[in-house]
């Protein structure tokens, strides 16, 4: 079976041509762990759809963001890294009208005395991609959230450790694919459920790093870098239902990383109150 993570560039370039070609939808939000490729997943996908991406700063302020979207009107921004706007209530302002649907123009205001705005006001005509680890649940952010289309990449055991595998054998990025090969399969023992959000591309390269100059002892150092949590069943159970996951791939995970039965996931879903469906 194919993971979903495998295919979320085709997915990106997909969602961005959408929004490219609609009058109703302007804005693409992609989710996602830490340190598994979300950024480099855009680019690929943008070069794959022909779009050209102006890229925010990792630090912006309202005025910045204003002043940039100003700027690029009628371009596509790709916003990424930049968690401190979401929860900024002028920012949250300036991305609800950027974002406005139902075929209205997007009109823009800067509403403050302070700071020098390029324009007290103007109309923007471009598309916006918003990249982040967890874009937030506030009433604002919610609002953006719903005239965009969310996209969330889910990295599970099974797909981590493909991926990982895959990445140690690029030799654009690793001159000893073996030696990088050697530090994926010692990663992928160390992945379950909970670990797999402290292990990633970054992890790989810091592995590969410690065995390019350390000899044998790179197994031991690492080791102590990734300490694998021991499973709480049930609490993996809650974690599962809240990634927005079919239930046949929250047992498949289950049943990877804890060593129970199906019947067992079913049994902890009942006592949390978690819905089947």
């Amino acid at each position: 079976m194919k993971n979903e993570s495998l295919n979320h560039i085709e997915a990106i370039k997909r969602l961005l041509l959408t929004i490219r070609a609609s009058e109703r939808m302007h804005a693409l939000i992609i989710e996602g762990p830490p340190g598994w490729g979300k950024t480099t997943a855009v680019e690929d996908a943008l070069r794959a759809a022909g779009v050209t991406g102006v890229h925010l700063g990792s630090y912006s302020t309202p005025l910045h963001l204003f002043n940039f979207l100003h700027d690029n009107a009628r371009n596509t921004v790709v916003i990424d890294d930049c968690a401190g706007l979401f929860s900024d209530q002028s920012s949250m302002a300036i991305l609800k009208a950027a974002t406005w649907g139902q075929g209205k123009q997007r009109k823009i205001r800067w509403g403050s005395t302070s700071g020098k705005a390029s324009a007290e006001e103007f109309t923007f005509e471009g598309k916006l991609v918003i990249v982040c680890n967890s874009f937030p649940a506030t009433a604002d952010a919610e609002a953006v959230k719903s005239r965009s289309f969310p996209y969330r990449i889910n990295i599970d055991p099974t797909g981590a450790k493909a991926l990982l595998e895959k990445a140690a054998g690029n030799q654009d990025l690793y001159s000893d694919t073996q030696k990088a090969t050697e530090v994926a399969r010692f990663l992928s023992q160390k992945i379950s459920a909970t670990s797999v959000q402290q292990i990633s591309y970054r992890t790989l390269q810091m592995g590969y790093e410690l065995a390019q100059h350390n000899g044998e002892q790179w197994r031991d150092l690492l080791e102590r870098m990734v300490v694998a949590a021991p499973e709480d069943p049930k609490k993996l159970v809650r974690q599962l239902s809240r990634r927005g996951l079919a239930v046949k791939d929250q047992v498949r995970i289950f049943e990877e990383s804890t060593g129970l039965k199906r019947r067992t996931f079913f049994k902890y879903r009942r006592e949390l109150g978690v819905s089947r469906a």
